[in-house]
């Protein structure tokens, strides 16, 4: 009787605190008070023309949905084909307005943001695209909200593929983004070091993970003004693999983080799982600021 006692208040504990830790951060934090920035890669979101992964209507709604169900106000975004791509999304996400670099072919990078977020300008870093055939540059955003001004730059590494056959080209695809976080990392420095903003928050498509033996993001994961809040997550599409998907802040910007409200939207987890590849085969994350403190740059 008492092993059975013990077993329903071992239950209840436990499912009282699975409950809290799937906490939405909109549900904690009130939007007068944070900031919830955040990163999505849409695998392959095209404009409807010759794409190389179609979407139907409904599928563009779905894509929208698994956005507007997140509450961040700000996202930077991989693989967006151009404008007119972003907007087959848009059109159903009338609190987000946005914008596309146009360097990259189909595979751009992106970023929207509701109205309670205000940019200031933005612009292409390309020194990010060592081979600008191959690889794709950064954007630098000035972004603001409340009392908090940030530099979001939002990145989209080189991959390793399925056509990294060989450990040459494995080594290679490494090696490319050591060189692609080096020059990040002294960027970082500079403004660090040469400008008064100190709240720069990274975000987006690594295509590696810091834990790793073999990591290409070595350069960045040594720089002791960062550090990576994403890298003892799991990918929302296999708990088995490490994630790929990153926010990087300086130690000011950390000093804002409300970790607990770190989330990784799992639509793997809401939808059909047909559904869930259409949407993507990377989930949003995201995590909550403070923009209640005074300014400090």
């Amino acid at each position: 009787m008492k092993k059975s006692i013990y077993f329903l208040l071992t239950i209840l504990i436990f499912s009282t605190c699975f409950s809290s830790c799937l906490s939405n951060p909109k549900q904690n934090f009130s939007d007068s008070t944070v900031v919830k920035i955040g990163t999505f890669n849409i695998e392959w979101l095209g404009d409807g023309i010759k794409d190389t992964k179609p979407r139907t209507e409904e599928e563009y709604k779905f894509v929208a949905e698994a956005i507007a169900s997140t509450g961040f106000e700000i996202f930077g975004l991989q693989e967006i084909e151009n404008i007119d791509a972003l907007n087959r999304i848009l059109k159903y996400l009338p609190e987000y307005k946005g914008f596309v670099l146009g360097k990259s072919g189909n595979q751009n990078l992106g970023c929207i943001y509701k109205n309670t977020i205000k940019v200031d300008t933005f612009y292409e870093y390309s020194p990010i695209a060592i081979d600008p055939s191959r690889n794709r540059p950064g954007l630098v955003i000035y972004a603001r909200k409340g009392n908090f001004d940030w530099i979001m730059v939002v990145v989209h590494f080189k991959a390793s593929t399925k056509f990294d056959d060989t450990e040459e080209k494995r080594i290679k695809s490494i090696e490319t983004r050591m060189k692609q976080s080096e020059i990040l990392s002294h960027w970082i420095d500079s403004v660090l070091t040469n400008s008064k903003e100190q709240d720069i928050i990274v975000v987006g498509d690594f295509n590696d993970n810091p834990t790793r033996k073999q990591s290409g993001l070595v350069p960045l994961i040594s720089n002791g003004n960062i550090k990576f809040l994403t890298e003892n997550e799991r990918s929302c599409k296999n708990e088995k693999w490490d994630i790929i998907d990153h926010i990087v802040v300086s130690s000011s910007a950390k000093n804002r983080v409300f970790i607990e409200t770190l989330v990784i939207e799992n639509h793997y987890y809401k939808y059909d799982e047909q559904i869930a590849k259409q949407i993507s085969d990377h989930c949003p994350v995201g995590i909550a600021f403070d923009i209640v403190q005074p300014d400090n740059d």
